[in-house]
């Protein structure tokens, strides 16, 4: 039995969310989430793994969130007892996604030690969330790649240096319970955490050909920290996109983080919705990993034949 980390990317808009979902004892079928695709696609792998894959994920996302970078390991084994090479996963797993329609791909695929663990060793998530502001009164004429991937704010006087002074509210360690969806495993949570980035920049549009891209302009929010909760960076980019639009004001904010509590959640704000959010990248100590990374034979064979050179 082997342990593979694995990376892959995801446009999460048909899908139910990334996790598998559950109704009492009963799964909804696998192929409605990113997770249950994945562990499918595993499936097809040849040789044949003698354990049914079950994924285990770094960093969840909600229904319609996308991923450019998610990362998970998986445990696989065969009757020959050799370590899968990573091409040869990618091949088969990629096949399955493109005859399947899915928009999911496996980027990367290494066998590592057990002791390496995708969520746990994870040192950071880094996320960033995309909206537009329209350059004209009322302007509804969207690029299309933008309306699964951007919110439209509709607001041409969005006060853009309102918003930049806001997000300092949110640095430091903060108890973030206003900003976390209320959940049945509330009780095992902790609440307090430490954003290290949380910044505003101008971004680019995603198909800059499009005549309709010129009606608006684009940002994006940048959000590192180690861990988030559920629905917490839709629920801070909500805060200051109603803090822009002028619905709140900073003391709103304020009283919120202040006064943590599910029930302090000021009714003039709203989350903001899942299609703007991407993952970026979960971040692991580069140490750890290269420490965990098991070689495969013809790996071993290519670092001996080096060495031998070198010696020469």
């Amino acid at each position: 039995m082997v342990r593979y980390f694995l990376r892959f990317s995801y446009i999460g808009t048909n899908y139910r969310g990334l996790q598998k979902q559950n109704v009492g004892d009963i799964f909804i079928r696998d192929t409605d989430s990113v997770q249950g695709a994945l562990e499918t696609a595993l499936l097809t792998i040849v040789p044949k793994s003698l354990i049914r894959p079950t994924v285990i994920l770094s960093s969840r996302t909600d229904a319609g969130v996308h991923a450019l970078c998610n990362t998970c390991h998986v445990e696989l084994e065969n009757k020959y007892n050799h370590i899968y090479d990573s091409s040869n996963v990618k091949k088969f797993v990629n096949r399955y996604f493109g005859k399947c329609g899915h928009t999911i791909r496996l980027l990367d695929s290494i066998p590592v030690t057990l002791d390496f663990h995708a969520r746990y060793s994870c040192k950071s998530r880094t996320y960033i969330y995309r909206f537009m502001i329209p350059k004209v009164p009322e302007e509804q004429r969207v690029s299309l790649p933008e309306l699964t991937h951007t919110h439209h704010v509709r607001a041409h006087d969005f006060d853009i240096d309102r918003v930049k002074h806001g997000l300092q509210l949110f640095m430091g360690r903060k108890d973030f319970t206003t900003f976390s969806a209320k959940t049945v495993t509330d009780r095992k949570i902790r609440y307090v955490r430490s954003l290290d980035t949380f910044t505003l920049e101008e971004a680019s549009p995603l198909m800059p050909f499009d005549p309709y891209s010129e009606n608006f302009t684009y940002w994006h929010f940048t959000c590192k920290s180690k861990s988030f909760l559920y629905n917490q960076v839709r629920r801070m980019v909500g805060a200051l996109i109603s803090l822009g639009l002028g619905r709140i004001t900073e003391k709103d904010i304020i009283v919120m983080l202040q006064v943590p509590s599910h029930y302090n959640w000021n009714p003039r704000v709203t989350p903001v919705p899942p299609h703007g959010l991407h993952l970026l990248y979960p971040e692991y100590d580069p140490d750890e990993l290269r420490r965990c990374t098991i070689l495969t034979e013809q790996e071993q064979e290519s670092q001996l034949e080096k060495q031998k050179l070198q010696m020469e």
